[in-house]
């Protein structure tokens, strides 16, 4: 092969940010279509929570996590995420349970800045995938000490889910304070 064979071929450059946009939209068409709004489900402090997927940017494996002095035990530090300084905090920390098991199962929840998160990241245990709570049913209001938290949720077998809003997260002062 010559160069000039190399050169006339189409180059295909993928950006990571279009490609992970349009694999939601492709996602979200058949739920959208039903009038259903699909949440990602994922496991912090032992208990199933669901968050609206467009308030998420990605779900990745941990990288290293360097640690910050003086900032509560639950803001895990910083991370590079292909060249992004993130702050990480351990939901499960946060919550006042036992922090997140470091296993192949934990994951890095990326918020999105649609959220009003500049660069954060939560520490989950695990990640159960997309759920719609179209199938579950409502069993009372969520926890009114926290002002994120949305609605619980059963499903069909019996595990409760409560439901978050990533935004109000974000926006709640005991989440913006980390210093000790």
């Amino acid at each position: 092969m010559s160069f000039s064979t190399l050169k006339s071929r189409p180059t295909r450059r993928t950006n990571l940010r279009a490609f992970q946009n349009e694999l939601v939209s492709r996602m979200m068409a058949p739920t959208a279509m039903e009038g259903v709004v699909s949440q990602l489900g994922f496991s912090a402090a032992n208990e199933r929570w669901l968050c609206r997927l467009q308030q998420t940017e990605e779900v990745m494996v941990p990288p290293p996590i360097t640690a910050v002095p003086l900032t509560q035990p639950w803001f895990l530090g910083l991370t590079n995420v292909r060249g992004n300084l993130y702050s990480v905090i351990d939901f499960s920390l946060f919550l006042g349970k036992a922090p997140v098991v470091h296993n192949p199962e934990a994951r890095l929840l990326l918020l999105s800045r649609s959220t009003g998160a500049i660069n954060t990241a939560l520490l989950i245990q695990q990640v159960f995938g997309l759920r719609s709570v179209k199938g579950f049913a409502p069993t009372g209001q969520a926890a009114q000490d926290k002002t994120w938290s949305v609605q619980n949720w059963m499903d069909a077998e019996g595990h409760t889910w409560h439901e978050m809003d990533l935004s109000k997260l974000v926006q709640d002062s005991g989440f913006q304070h980390i210093g000790r």
